[in-house]
């Protein structure tokens, strides 16, 4: 068989009731040159037999076993992959047919992108056969995650959230090979590979098209495992925002003086970045300091180019569009000068 050009990946663990779906939407993909490795992790509720049984009846799949921990049989599936391309899946997912070609073309047309997502539309799953819409938070985070499409708002963007969908991916084998693949850190697998990308200058990029269902299960590893919380996201956020020269030289002030970026201003000062200052609205905060950090109003912004980094710690609503226009308005830059947090 001639080595594909695409591999997909797809670990999973306990996904008796959804992992056939999945395949099969990969199986009905417009592109024929790929192949498919599944890793089973640890099930035992029928997965494996599953992907065995469907294996039989279509060579482009293998099926492997990993008793470790789930980055490692992360890593295991693409290092045991053969494809230029590595095209990223979960098992509870539902790709769209043109997604595998569409970012494969994508990639080839653009070289200088180290890896790219699709668009995507986020469905909660009450039981394997009932999907609704997304609520709260996950119908702001569609919206968000896909309006960040080109490589410069990507980067830029990094830090509010996960800026690609991960089962919505595709990397250049090359690329997870200079990294070493997926790392073990106390936060998301997936988040800090792109952090560890675009902290050395690489591009990513998105194809403005929704090619994957994004299914959301109450047993989701989002939902059920600690290092995808929100606080654990928190922190790689920090992590990487203290590798920025310009935060380490200069410090940062905090727009936005509420739990968010109280808890921003901590973990940053724990990793030795000083924080001059909280920015508010609210007249009431104006002029007190929060663990000796002063509270200054927004008047002051015009005070701080060149002298610290802006973090908008602001997120709800139209809350970050407003920072935005009044740290835009006092001369920074996002994803130079000044980057939102929430």
């Amino acid at each position: 068989m001639p080595t594909p050009s695409v591999s997909v990946v797809m670990p999973a663990r306990n996904a008796a009731t959804t992992v056939a779906d999945a395949i099969e939407s990969l199986r009905r993909q417009d592109l024929d040159d790929f192949e498919v490795i599944l890793v089973d992790h640890l099930s035992t509720d029928g997965t494996l037999e599953i992907m065995r049984w469907i294996a039989q009846t279509d060579a482009r799949i293998r099926v492997l076993q990993c008793r470790g921990s789930f980055v490692e049989a992360a890593n295991l599936a693409w290092r045991e992959s053969s494809g230029d391309l590595i095209a990223r899946m979960d098992s509870d997912d539902f790709a769209l047919p043109s997604r595998l070609r569409k970012q494969r073309d994508l990639l080839l047309s653009h070289p200088e992108l180290a890896g790219c997502a699709t668009q995507v539309r986020i469905l909660k799953r009450s039981e394997p056969l009932q999907l609704s819409p997304p609520d709260g938070g996950y119908s702001r985070y569609e919206r968000w995650i896909n309006s960040v499409i080109e490589p410069g708002d990507i980067a830029s963007q990094r830090f509010i959230d996960s800026p690609l969908p991960n089962p919505a991916t595709m990397v250049k084998r090359s690329v997870l090979e200079s990294f070493g693949g997926y790392s073990d850190p106390p936060w998301a697998e997936d988040y800090d590979l792109w952090l560890r990308v675009l902290d050395k200058g690489l591009r990513l990029g998105k194809v403005p098209e929704v090619l994957l269902h994004w299914h959301d299960g109450p047993k989701r590893a989002t939902r059920t495992i600690e290092r995808y919380s929100r606080e654990r996201f928190q922190e790689a956020k920090a992590f990487y925002l203290a590798r920025l020269e310009t935060v380490r030289s200069l410090g940062v002030v905090i727009c936005g003086a509420g739990p968010t970026g109280k808890e921003m201003a901590g973990l940053l000062r724990n990793l030795k970045i000083p924080v001059h200052a909280f920015i508010e609205v609210n007249t009431r905060q104006i002029g007190n300091r929060i663990a000796s950090i002063p509270v200054l109003g927004t008047d002051q912004v015009a005070k701080f180019p060149g002298r610290a980094v802006m973090l908008s710690a602001v997120g709800r609503g139209s809350g970050r569009d407003q920072v935005r226009m009044i740290l835009t308005a006092a001369g920074f830059n996002e994803g130079e000068s000044f980057f939102c947090v929430a």
